[in-house]
């Protein structure tokens, strides 16, 4: 029977304010998941709109020159929501002097502990796992960001002992293009055809603007034409994503002002529920569109506070704007689509808005070669 165990790769290691840490990969069974947690401890004052994933600059995974998994901690993040329903564990908090967290957990099979498909490292030279932070990448680090010195990473590798047969292949994703959109006009996105695809994850993110607005449509094209699994309307690839995957909550412990900008971090919320922790004060919601919210924060006289400390909770689709493109169903790989028998595959990208950060992920079904 096989046996399942967690194995500190890291434990509570004391980051630098911004760095690459690289750790070897050092057990010989079959890896299902190496789950990465960053801690951070906020400034005295506050640290708004800086949640882990966005300080998370880079994580990898390599063998040498072989890259088996690279992207950073927001797409990651939304990654393992697209390929297993759960959004995994974070802790967003602005207030000042309080900690936040995030774990971003690196799937290799189609759900934890699958025999079929894992990381195996037997089958590599010198696996290693590289993850890069900056604790300044949105505010500098002090009294209204992160408090310098304080970061902490921890690393668990989730081991498969006594299968039955050595796994067959394992999900290999990595950010395959990456571009600042234009404001009209197509971006043409050369596709490898290497492997087959199990999913195909776009993010598109600017601050205060909606992703409808910066991408308004899709095609995926194969062999010049003559396949076209995909061409459609962003908010319409949205709507099928929120069919099948229903919502998604964010809970953040909000910090700032009386109708203060906020971002949202769901490309499509739908609803949001706020109640202030200091007593006789209430919130009111005065914007909720482009990506962004305000809160009209009130004392019982109706005057307008600053410095409010209010638990906010986010529903909607798409976190991290992070827009899943099914190309098969993740538990069966006879539906996925199958790469190497095509000889082009290209994403047609267009684009209604200039100036927003896009990404564009691709999971792959990597297998093993024989020995």
């Amino acid at each position: 029977m096989p046996r399942y165990r967690d194995v500190y790769l890291e434990q509570g290691k004391t980051l630098a304010d911004s760095g690459t840490h690289t750790i070897d990969i050092s057990p010989i069974d079959p890896i299902s998941e190496l789950l990465v947690n960053i801690w951070a401890k906020n400034g005295a004052t506050s640290n708004k709109d800086a949640p882990i994933p966005r300080i998370i600059t880079k994580i990898e995974v390599i063998d040498g020159a072989d890259v088996l998994f690279s992207m950073d901690g927001r797409t990651a993040h939304a990654l393992y929501y697209y390929m297993t329903g759960n959004r995994p564990q974070i802790a967003i908090r602005e207030e000042g002097g309080l900690s936040q967290s995030c774990n971003i957990p690196l799937l290799f099979g189609r759900w934890l502990w699958d025999p079929q498909f894992a990381l195996d490292p037997t089958r590599f030279r010198n696996l290693q796992l590289k993850v890069s932070w900056n604790l300044a990448a949105v505010r500098a680090v002090g009294a209204t960001g992160f408090l310098t010195g304080n970061a902490q990473l921890s690393v668990i590798a989730k081991v498969m002992e006594g299968l039955e047969t050595p796994p067959a292949a394992f999900m290999m994703s990595k950010n395959h293009y990456s571009w600042t959109t234009a404001a009209s006009g197509d971006e043409r996105i050369a596709l490898p055809t290497d492997y087959p695809y199990a999913l195909i994850m776009l993010r598109a993110w600017e601050s205060g603007v909606s992703i409808t607005d910066s991408i308004t449509n899709l095609k995926l094209n194969i062999d010049f034409d003559k396949v076209i699994p995909i061409d459609m309307e962003l908010g319409d690839i949205i709507n099928r994503v929120e069919d099948h995957y229903g919502s998604v909550d964010l809970p953040i412990l909000f910090e700032g002002d009386s109708s203060e900008n906020h971002e949202l971090w769901m490309g499509d919320a739908s609803d949001l529920q706020a109640t202030v922790v200091e007593a006789d004060r209430y919130a009111g919601l005065l914007l909720f569109s482009g990506g962004r919210y305000q809160l009209g924060i009130y004392n019982n006289l109706g005057v307008a506070q600053t410095a409010q400390t209010v638990n906010v909770r986010i529903i909607g689709q798409c976190p991290w704007n992070c827009v899943a493109i099914p190309v098969g169903i993740i538990s069966d790989p006879a539906t996925y689509l199958m790469a190497p028998e095509h000889g082009d595959i290209k994403l047609v990208v267009t684009q209604g808005n200039a100036g927003a950060e896009a990404d564009l992920i691709i999971t792959q079904l990597r297998g093993y070669v024989a020995a």
